[in-house]
């Protein structure tokens, strides 16, 4: 298996190697300093050790590949600006639908509360259209 070795995926590397190194330092160093009763610092260098070996693993997988099987045709680029438009579009609607829906019926929703679901509605809206517009792309 060969692996590129440019600049970019060395500094990827880097990083989460760096990110790693940062979160056993505080997982080491902070809870002698704060106090051991103290979850803070298990928290957040766990999150970092855990980021890090995200970031190890993508730009191991990264650089596994070529750099031409990393950029997109122009058929993906447009189905992807297509399908972000339109679930663009989805999440615009759906706020409005939520505004209409606590103004007329006055059901006091909280907008951190709804949120959330209004931005899971986005992400899904998003994946659902770039794959109808792939298969029918295909299809046609």
């Amino acid at each position: 298996m060969k692996m590129r070795k440019d600049k970019d995926t060395l500094q990827f590397l880097g990083t989460g190697l760096g990110l790693v190194l940062l979160g056993i330092i505080i997982l080491w160093i902070v809870p002698d300093v704060v106090g051991r009763t103290w979850t803070f610092p298990y928290v957040i260098g766990g999150l970092f050790i855990l980021a890090g070996t995200m970031l190890i693993i993508m730009s191991l997988h990264t650089a596994t590949k070529t750099r031409e099987d990393l950029i997109q045709d122009e058929r993906s680029v447009r189905i992807t600006e297509k399908a972000g438009y339109h679930a663009f579009w989805i999440l615009i609607g759906t706020m409005a639908l939520v505004q209409g829906i606590d103004m007329f019926w006055r059901l006091n929703l909280n907008y951190k509360s709804v949120s959330p679901d209004i931005f899971m509605v986005g992400m899904f809206s998003f994946i659902i259209l770039r794959w109808y517009y792939n298969r029918r792309d295909d299809i046609m």
